[in-house]
């Protein structure tokens, strides 16, 4: 039995036919017989893409020369397989050049020199062109993960365009455009390569000829999936790969899959030479018995080093610096470059390639000096000590190894004088304690009762702590903190549904006033006016406006400056406790005095 089982149903037909050999030759239909397509760039694989792309600026051009053998054979029981295509010579000029380390463009062009096979009488089908242009292809590369890079693979996405411009008689163009987006991706492992190359081929779909169309065997054109695994060596001259490509057909045609052993040598970093063979098993229109394939490529041929490789070059004799070829003793002290700390000059293993060397003259051997160029004892491994800021401290104990220091602050600057917890920078008074609130100045005691201004209800009348600052016979209404004026215990009261502030409540705002007109460190005070939310929105704002205005001027009444106030009012939108008790929405309807300080500027106080 053949191995082509291509057209059975047609071409059978044909031979068992005799008195049709008088008729009008039957041809095949307009469709690419060539399944073969090269590496544009050819990184790692010449016939399989890796996801490693050429680097930005750099071009290949290859020209190649290969033969196929039965390429389409028709097979007939009890006789021998016919060949319709026995032998294919091909040119292919293939050219790549990348506009960036991540975009690779690609071209292709077929040409058939040379095809044969058996006459009309043997197929019974007209004997296809003996040369012709081939199916001119145009692709590019877009790089998305790089091996050294991100760490893993080569990554790379690719779509090729064939166009339908070939010789329609010589089995080397389709009859429309056909297209294969495609995915490709590679990874180094020591001194080998692999790849995986998977491409979904979108051509026209039919049948090849329309002889015998009640046939059922029919070998048909459609989609398929293209994909290519290549294993090949890395980093020498001489490198070899292992390529199979596989047809799956998501048609009715057969699927294939061609094995292509190969070798490729670079003659100087501009040229390179290779060659493949192979054979093919399957049916799939296009699939040769065996192939064979050489060539050359031109330009920037030379591989890059992969991780851990030593350079292709360095088989060849040019000068290199000593990291390209880890490999190789370029000093021949017997150590290596990848393990020679003075690859450049010979040693002995001991000192690790390098030679006996006291470059400083302070007695310790270069290899084992820590600082090799600058005099310094055995104790600190041959460095000096340093004392950049010229402070006695040395650096290896100076906590501030720029700025001078005395030895009880580790070297540092003395920063905080006083020792108030502030930087001198930012301390107003740096020699003299003082809390952040005053920015490192001594706290003010107007009445000298140990009761700081800022904390003192009573900053003109003495009075011990536990009264707030004011005199024992006094009840302070009122507590000052950094935010606020807070009511002990009371609050101000208003006529119902009113503003007018019941008289109650002038002696709570006779205290506010106070504090107001001995603090002059209280820059402004919000008077703020809340109410609970039984009513309409808008009138219990405008309620509590008045009622904010009002406070505000029995405060000015009192000799408050005007401009030390504001008056707010926030209706019911600032809740402190649950409007669903009595207790609660009692709590609601509040006036709060709200301090606002340099830096808070507009901002809404009261939501402190």
């Amino acid at each position: 039995m053949g191995r082509r089982m291509l057209n059975q149903g047609v071409l059978t037909l044909c031979l068992l036919l005799p008195g049709m050999a008088a008729l009008a030759q039957p041809a095949l239909r307009n469709f690419e017989l060539e399944r073969l397509e090269l590496n544009p760039g050819a990184e790692g694989s010449l016939v399989v893409g890796t996801g490693e792309l050429l680097q930005a600026g750099q071009y290949r051009l290859s020209t190649a020369g290969h033969y196929s053998h039965n390429l389409l054979v028709v097979h007939r029981d009890g006789v021998d397989d016919i060949p319709i295509v026995g032998g294919r010579a091909t040119m292919h000029v293939v050219a790549a050049y990348a506009l960036r380390n991540w975009l690779q463009l690609g071209v292709q062009l077929p040409v058939v020199a040379l095809q044969r096979g058996e006459d009309s009488s043997k197929t019974g089908l007209t004997r296809p062109e003996s040369f012709g242009l081939g199916t001119p292809t145009a692709g590019l590369r877009i790089g998305l993960l790089t091996q050294e890079e991100q760490g893993g693979v080569d990554l790379a996405l690719g779509g090729d365009v064939l166009l339908p411009v070939g010789n329609p008689d010589g089995l080397s163009r389709d009859a429309d455009v056909r297209y294969m987006p495609r995915l490709m991706v590679g990874r180094h492992f020591g001194f080998f390569r692999a790849a995986l190359d998977v491409g979904f081929m979108v051509r026209p779909s039919g049948r090849i000829s329309d002889v015998g169309s009640s046939t059922e065997f029919q070998d048909e054109l459609g989609n398929e999936l293209r994909i290519g695994a290549a294993v090949t060596s890395t980093g020498r001259r001489l490198r070899y790969e292992f390529n199979v490509l596989g047809t799956v057909p998501l048609s009715k045609q057969s699927g294939a899959a061609e094995f292509l052993p190969g070798f490729r040598y670079l003659v100087n970093p501009s040229l390179e030479i290779f060659a493949l063979g192979g054979m093919g098993v399957g049916a799939a229109l296009g699939t040769p018995l065996f192939r064979v394939l050489a060539g050359a490529s031109f330009g920037d041929v030379t591989p890059r080093r992969g991780p851990g490789e030593a350079s292709v070059m360095c088989d060849m004799g040019l000068p290199l610096a000593p990291e390209e070829c880890p490999h190789k003793d370029d000093d021949g002290d017997s150590v290596l470059n990848i393990d020679d700390k003075c690859p450049e000059l010979a040693g002995d293993t001991a000192r690790a390639g390098c030679p006996r060397a006291d470059t400083d003259m302070d007695g310790i051997e270069d290899s084992l000096d820590g600082c090799p160029t600058e005099f310094g004892p055995a104790a600190r491994q041959g460095c000096p000590v340093r004392d950049d800021d010229n402070d006695g401290v040395g650096d290896e104990d100076d906590t501030c190894p720029q700025e001078p220091g005395p030895v009880e602050n580790r070297g540092c600057p003395v920063k905080d004088r006083d020792k108030d917890g502030i930087d001198n920078d930012q301390d107003e008074c740096p020699n003299e304690p003082g809390p952040v609130e005053r920015k490192g100045c001594p706290e003010e005691d107007s009445d000298k009762d140990g009761v700081p201004n800022r904390t003192d209800t009573c900053a003109r009348e003495a009075g011990p702590e536990s009264n707030l600052g004011c005199p024992e016979h006094e009840a302070p209404q009122v507590l000052i903190d950094a935010k606020e004026i807070n009511l002990r215990g009371n609050k101000v009261f208003f006529e119902a549904a009113g503003w007018r502030i019941q008289q109650r409540s002038f002696v709570l705002l006779d205290w506010v006033a106070k504090v107001l007109k001995e603090h002059p460190e209280i820059p402004r005070v919000v008077v703020g006016a809340h109410t609970d939310d039984r009513g309409l929105p808008d009138q219990l704002r405008q309620l509590s406006q008045h009622r904010a205005e009002e406070v505000r001027r029995y405060l000015l009444s009192k000799g408050v400056a005007a401009e030390k106030l504001e008056a707010r009012g926030y209706g019911p939108d600032k809740p402190i406790d649950s409007p669903l008790t009595s207790i609660g929405r009692e709590n609601n309807r509040r006036v709060d005095f709200k301090i606002i300080r340099d830096g808070d500027g507009g901002a809404d106080v009261s939501q402190q």
